[in-house]
C-alpha cells in the first residue's frame, strides 16, 4: 500500500526484477534513495557505480519508486526566498458531526497551505502555512477559519526562527 494513498498515481513501468521485497531489494533501494536525497540530480550512471548495479537497474528501479509513490523529486525553494517571510501554524477544532477528512480535504485546497496533518489531542488538525506579510496571514485566517460552520475554533502560533528543518531523513534509523 502506498505510504501517501491520495497521491496521483504515476503510470507503472515495467519491473526490472528488482524489488521483490528481499532484504538485498530493499537495502538497493534504501541505497539509491540516499544518494538522490544528497543530490536530486545525480546522475543514474553515478549512482549505479556507486551502488554496485548496472544504471538499467537504476533507472527501472527511481522509476518504480515513483510509480509507487515511495519518493518524488523535485526542487525546494526556499520561502524566504521568494518573498513568503512569513510562517504561520493554526491548530484547528472541527466543529462537531463534521468530518475531518472533508474538512482536510478543504483546506488542503488552499495555496498557502503547504503541511496539514490530522492529531490526536486537543485539536483535530495541525496546517503549516506560509505568507508574505502578517496581513496575509490575518485574511488567510479571515476568509479560511473565522466564521466557518465547519470549524469549532482554531489556536495560532508564529514561527520566529526556524532553527531545523530536515527535508532529508536517515533510512536505516
Amino acid at each position: 500500500m502506498p505510504i501517501y494513498p491520495d497521491a496521483p498515481k504515476r503510470g507503472r513501468a515495467p519491473r526490472d526484477g528488482g524489488d521483490d521485497g528481499s532484504p538485498e531489494g530493499i537495502e538497493l533501494n534504501r541505497k539509491i534513495i540516499a544518494l538522490l536525497q544528497q543530490d536530486g540530480r545525480m546522475a543514474y550512471s553515478a549512482i549505479a557505480a556507486q551502488v554496485g548495479v548496472s544504471e538499467g537497474t537504476v533507472r527501472n528501479r527511481v522509476r518504480q519508486l515513483l510509480d509507487d509513490n515511495v519518493i518524488t523529486i523535485q526542487a525546494e525553494a526556499l520561502p524566504a526566498a521568494m518573498g513568503y517571510g512569513f510562517n504561520g501554524l493554526t491548530f484547528v477544532k472541527v466543529a462537531a458531526g463534521t468530518s475531518i477528512d472533508d474538512v482536510a480535504k478543504r483546506l488542503s485546497a488552499i495555496p498557502e497551505v503547504y503541511y496539514l496533518i490530522m492529531v490526536l489531542g486537543r485539536f483535530d488538525l495541525s496546517i503549516a502555512t506560509y505568507h508574505k506579510s502578517q496581513d496575509d496571514y490575518r485574511d488567510f485566517l479571515t476568509t479560511h477559519f473565522y466564521g466557518q460552520p465547519d470549524i469549532a475554533g482554531i489556536e495560532n502560533s508564529l514561527v520566529l526562527k526556524v532553527h531545523k528543518m530536515k527535508l532529508q531523513w536517515d533510512l536505516n534509523g
